[in-house]
């Protein structure tokens, strides 16, 4: 009878941790590339790149609402849509094609983590991109 009170208690707490990890989000990169440059701290990110497939996931850590965040980038061939995550709602934040330059930031963020995810659309070519927060 022991047994089968700690068998139950123990399958509870089980399904209790694994219910309480679920509300956790974050991005899993997984991506191809040849000399990447790739840096991340808790304000800023960047990735330049000769080749490049695949997604390339940062997280940076907004310590105010209303914060914006600036970003610059270039792609020399190929395609990519960059995304980020400040409410756990992945948004598209721009979408960048072979020879285009970007040059813009967003403000109002929520405070806490946000995620910047960089999603190439195939194969891209000496690309070169950096996220700060303001």
């Amino acid at each position: 009878m022991l047994r089968t009170s700690l068998k139950r208690l123990s399958i509870l707490l089980t399904i209790i941790a694994m219910l309480s990890l679920t509300g956790c989000r974050s991005y899993a990169s997984h991506y191809n590339t040849t000399m990447c440059v790739y840096t991340n701290d808790s304000d800023s990110a960047s990735l330049s790149f000769s080749t490049f497939e695949g997604t390339k996931s940062s997280k940076l850590n907004s310590k105010e609402s209303g914060n914006s965040l600036k970003y610059t980038g270039k792609l020399g061939k190929g395609a990519a849509t960059i995304y980020y995550d400040d409410d756990g709602t992945r948004k598209e934040l721009f979408t960048i094609k072979g020879g285009e330059t970007v040059d813009s930031k967003i403000e109002g963020l929520d405070k806490g983590k946000l995620y910047i995810i960089f999603e190439s659309d195939g194969k891209c070519e000496e690309g070169s991109f950096k996220f700060e927060l303001e």
